[in-house]
């Protein structure tokens, strides 16, 4: 159960990951100001657009074909972007700012409650994913790896 959960994660945050990236991609002067528009840090906004999709593929990669040490530092970044993500639209919520998402590109949709509901659960499966990619691997190989006492 355990493994069919991680990789459902790693699947899941690894894909929507990749997802992001390469439709952020497409349009890099369109991101710059999606980000812009959220009022948060307007002259960070071309630097997130030209290096936040190559960090959000990175991860989504590391997720996904990583070993176990990639793996946990990508569920580690994954969690830390999605925190940061989550940050960013709940002050948008509560300015009532209206803006586009930019999530997946210039489509994405206005950031509302229902958005920072999302990004809460990905911050939560990011969590789970980093915690069971820290677990030992499962099965029969694990137990010969696992030092016996005596």
């Amino acid at each position: 159960m355990k493994t069919a959960l991680l990789w459902l994660l790693r699947l899941g945050l690894g894909g929507m990951f990749l997802a992001a990236g390469a439709l952020k991609f497409l349009d890099p002067a369109s991101f710059a100001i999606e980000i812009h528009n959220y009022q948060l840090f307007p002259q960070l906004a071309p630097l997130l657009a030209a290096t936040l999709p190559t960090v959000e593929v990175a991860v989504g990669l590391a997720l996904i074909a990583g070993p176990r040490p990639w793996l946990r530092a990508g569920a580690l970044a994954s969690t830390l972007l999605l925190l940061v993500f989550t940050v960013a639209v709940i002050t948008v919520v509560a300015r009532g700012v209206d803006v586009t998402c930019g999530c997946f590109g210039e489509d994405s949709g206005p950031v509302t409650v229902l958005t920072v509901l999302r990004d809460v659960v990905l911050v939560a499966a990011g969590v789970l994913l980093f915690r069971l990619a820290g677990e030992p691997p499962a099965g029969p190989q694990a137990e010969r790896a696992r030092p016996h006492p005596g």
